[in-house]
């Protein structure tokens, strides 16, 4: 993206979207597929350097989700985005093997996990990245050879679909561009006002400050949603949670199968998967309830992951192994009645109104199924306007081609910087 100065903005847009992760990129695609060139998007860092960057690296419908029938439609649109994201940038998203061992103690049942992955494969319909399949010993240590034999006694085979997040985003943001909305990089959204003119946003970028107006705000700060709300003394319509997830990086560890794993003792699924010459290892999950620009993997989490992936692994880590460990928040709309590993993962857009200017705050929403949550907000935009245009940001043609990343955001040196 090119950066842009203060004075090269318009005094007004009709769509000003704040945060240049996935969906604040997604949104603008969507916009600017439509025709529509008036719309901002401001990041006060690179574009995707935040949440967007520090995901599992997957484009999946959501294997575990299937544990609460609630989540259901959350994975079907998942498996349905993660066949036309295959089709759409096949060069940065990439169908992966995975193995889900059964456990000989403890564990998940081979008749609940035979059960899951049928469901998974059904609710694909037919856009399936491979049939689940019953894997023999030999074939899954070839896959895997650092799989301990002594640990599982059967292995099942399934298709999801791999990704690297940061070179998505940029792909998405880069595309917005190319069809006529502006992104401005290193521009930090201040505060905002409501008056005759509409939203007044106060845009920050070095020593120089400006002032924008806009009809429509997309508050896609994820974590920093809430933060930007406080600063321009609104009150946000509901309760946010900061789910935090860390990850580490090691060697390669000779996988050619991502591994689908699950502890006995606390129910949580994790991954270890090779990715770009290493080997990616993680979810934690963990309420975060400090600064979002202090979050940072912790060493008990760090821990936590070595010590898990040693009780199935035949290869056994220690914390010298890790190259490097990075943390992702995922926000979403709290729920009073449940835990965190229980707050669903369906979005939540919420709507301040002033008039008929209208602020989004998005909470929630899935990497993989970014495409369809910006659809709804842009349809929510246009409709307003009489706008009959249609999405198009599933045609080809509505792609940017692929660029280069810096050589710094390359890994494993990436997370130093972000």
């Amino acid at each position: 993206m090119d950066n842009q100065s203060v004075s090269k903005f318009e005094s007004r847009y009709r769509v000003v979207i704040l945060g240049g992760g996935i969906h604040g990129a997604g949104v603008a695609h969507d916009l600017a597929s439509r025709g529509w060139r008036d719309v901002l998007v401001v990041e006060k860092s690179i574009i995707g350097s935040g949440t967007s960057a520090k995901s599992t690296k997957l484009i999946h419908g959501g294997l575990r989700y299937l544990q609460h029938p609630r989540d259901f439609p959350l994975v079907a649109e998942g498996l349905e985005e993660r066949a036309l994201l295959v089709k759409l940038a096949p060069d940065i998203v990439k169908p992966l093997p995975f193995i889900f061992p059964v456990l000989k103690k403890g564990g998940m049942p081979r008749f609940m996990i035979k059960i899951g992955l049928w469901l998974y494969d059904a609710l694909s319909l037919g856009r399936s990245l491979g049939r689940h399949s019953w894997l023999n010993p030999e074939d899954a240590f070839r896959e895997a050879p650092i799989l301990d034999k002594s640990v599982f006694k059967g292995f099942y085979r399934f298709f999801d679909g791999q990704t690297d997040d940061l070179v998505l985003t940029q792909r998405v943001a880069s595309s917005a561009e190319k069809l006529g909305a502006t992104i401005a990089e290193h521009t930090e959204a201040v505060a905002m006002t409501h008056d005759e003119n509409g939203w007044s946003i106060t845009l920050k970028q070095g020593e120089k400050t400006s002032v924008v107006t806009t009809k429509y705000v997309v508050n896609a700060l994820g974590p920093w949603a809430h933060e930007f709300l406080n600063a321009s003394k609104i009150k946000p319509k509901v309760s946010g949670i900061n789910n935090q997830g860390t990850h580490i990086i090691v060697r390669d560890l000779g996988l050619r199968s991502g591994l689908f794993l699950q502890s006995p003792e606390d129910s949580r699924i994790f991954f270890v998967l090779p990715w770009k010459g290493y080997t990616l290892i993680g979810t934690t999950e963990d309420n975060y309830d400090g600064p979002a620009d202090e979050c940072r993997p912790e060493e008990h989490q760090i821990n936590y992951l070595i010590e898990r992936c040693n009780r199935f692994l035949s290869v056994k880590l220690s914390r010298a192994d890790v190259i490097q460990s990075f943390s992702g928040m995922r926000w979403l709309a709290a729920d009073s009645k449940s835990g965190l590993s229980d707050t669903s993962r369906s979005h939540l857009i919420t709507e301040h109104l002033q008039g008929t200017d209208v602020m989004y705050t998005i909470y929630g929403g899935k990497l993989t199924a970014y495409r369809a949550l910006a659809k709804e907000i842009a349809e929510k935009i246009v409709k307003s306007f009489g706008d009959r245009s249609e999405s198009k940001t599933h045609l080809q043609e509505m792609w940017a081609e692929p660029k280069p990343l810096a050589v710094d955001l390359d890994i494993p040196q990436r997370f130093s910087k972000l």
